[in-house]
Order: C-alpha cells, then structure tokens, then sequence
C-alpha cells in the first residue's frame, strides 16, 4: 500500500498547456446577461464557468455573488483535470499536453479518470537536462484469459495509472502527454506529490462505489432512475512493521484534509483510488509487524 500526497496545481506552477481556455466569452462588468447565459472567469487561480440564472443581469461578479444572479457550473475544461473533481475531465481531440514546475520535489504522478491510447512523463532538470522518459500503454488485458479473447474481445484502457519513483529534482519541469490521435484524449485527474509506503497490503481487500444516483418507485410501482455521480470505495487491511508504528500514523494523521491517491496494488488494475480515508486503525499486535485497517472513499 502506497500513497501519493497531493501538491496544488496553480497558476504559477502550470508551465505550459495546449488546451485552450475558451469555453465561452469572458464576463464583463458592463454587458448584460440573460438566462442560461453562460461565461467564464479566470482571474489568478479561479478558472470557472458560471451561469446566469436570470435575466438583465448585469454588473453582478459571478465570483462574489451569492446564488442571486449566478451559480457555478464547473472548471473550465483546461482545469477539469485539477480541480479534484474526478468526474469532469478535460478533453482534446488527439493529444493533451501539459508541463509543470511543482514547487517542491516532486517523486510520483496519477492519473486518474482517463481515456486515451497512451501517457508519455518526460522529467526536464535546468541543469541536467531530460533525466527521465517513459510511456505507458493504457491498453487493458484484464478478462483476456484466452486466445479467443485475445483476439475477438473489444479492446478496453485502464482508467488509472501511478507512476512512482520519479528523479527527485527540486526545479525539474514534468511534461505529460495524454495521446490519443483519431479519438479525444479525456483526463478527469492528474495529480502530482511524494509517496510514501505504508505497508503491504492484504488479500481479502474489498472494492466497490457509492453510487449517488436516485431510483424512485411510484404508488404503480414504475421505477425512474436519475442517474447520478459515483466514487469508488475500499476497504483495506495493511500489514506494517512494528517498528514503524508511530510514522505510520503521522503519515495518516498528516492527510486526513489533503486528497490523495491510495495504490493498493501496483500491478492490479482497479486498486488506485484518489481521495480521502474515512478512518483508519493501527493494531499492535505483535513486536515484528502490525495491522493497518484503512477504509477510503473517493472523490466523485
């Protein structure tokens, strides 16, 4: 069991993007607004899109209003990818392209949410140059378990990839690539940070989602789903040593407001999950290892 602690991507540490912020027109003091008109704000880490929820709307920020005149409809589609909301993704035919200069060391990446054929890290130092280059198919061989399959099973793509152990360059530039040439590259998180290992995971973890959607059944019984968000949930029984005991439960104190990204597996395909812990419990159950029982919930 890794984790990954999140570092804020800001306007200062968005080096570079080839996606365009042009969702819609910028709002302006002066231009009045009617309903269902939509416009975006992208003042100093603000990148929103709002919408007028009633007419002659006019000199009425979008930022500062309090639900009278305008209500939040998202990221733009530059920010979907970090705004911590893994259902809104960015999307851009072909490729995404993305270089970031964290502001601090910075040793491993996630994506989450994604769909495109590959993900290309390159790592850039100042000094040094190129010190790291990879790319990583996202082509998915779980349920491939024949030739047959093999050969006649529509082709699916992990959702999912953790990249760790990058070069721990303090001004290093990080250059991601969601390719997808002929379809649209879409990115519901990328997510940047240090990991750190708490243990080694055990067998009989369980997986599964809160799904918020609404099923409703009326006086005939006829049932109406509204479908709605979901997050993926674990529940997960860690074995640690027991000389680690203290530093495992700093780490864990230390993240209990930060979202993060939990790899219960590195080679198991579904087993990375980007949000919170809901609780965790550390058992001294013996003088050489002891057990970590975490159960953690995603963002939606």
């Amino acid at each position: 069991m890794k984790v990954i602690k999140s570092q804020a991507v800001t306007d200062t540490t968005l080096t570079t993007t080839d996606v365009p912020e042009n969702d819609y027109a910028a709002w302006l003091v002066g231009t009045t607004y009617a309903a269902a008109d939509r416009v975006i704000v992208t003042t100093p880490n603000i990148h929103n899109i709002y919408e007028s929820v009633q007419g002659a709307n006019t000199g009425n920020d979008p930022v500062t209003d309090d639900g009278t005149w305008w209500t939040r409809v998202s990221s733009t589609n530059r920010w979907k990818m970090f705004n911590d909301v893994v259902q809104e993704q960015t999307t851009q035919a072909d490729i995404i392209d993305v270089s970031i200069t964290p502001a601090a060391v910075t040793t491993a990446l996630a994506a989450i949410n994604v769909d495109c054929a590959s993900i290309t890290v390159v790592v850039t130092d100042p000094l040094e140059g190129e010190v790291y280059n990879q790319t990583f198919p996202m082509t998915s061989y779980s349920g491939i378990t024949n030739w047959y399959d093999y050969f006649f099973t529509a082709i699916n793509r992990k959702k999912e990839l953790s990249v760790l152990g990058l070069p721990p360059y303090s001004a290093a530039v990080i250059d991601v690539t969601f390719n997808d040439l002929g379809e649209t590259a879409k990115v519901g998180a990328l997510v940047l940070g240090t990991s750190a290992n708490i243990g080694d995971s055990q067998y009989g973890a369980s997986f599964g989602i809160i799904d918020y959607s609404t099923k409703e059944v009326d006086s005939q019984g006829r049932t109406t789903i509204t479908a709605g968000t979901y997050s993926d949930e674990a529940d997960i029984d860690v074995v640690i040593e027991t000389g680690r005991f203290a530093e495992v439960k700093k780490i864990l104190t230390d993240l209990r407001t930060t979202p993060s990204v939990w790899i219960a597996e590195d080679n198991t395909e579904g087993t990375i999950i980007y949000g919170y812990y809901r609780e965790f419990d550390v058992l001294l159950t013996g003088p050489i290892v002891s057990m970590c029982t975490l159960s953690i919930e995603g963002l939606t």
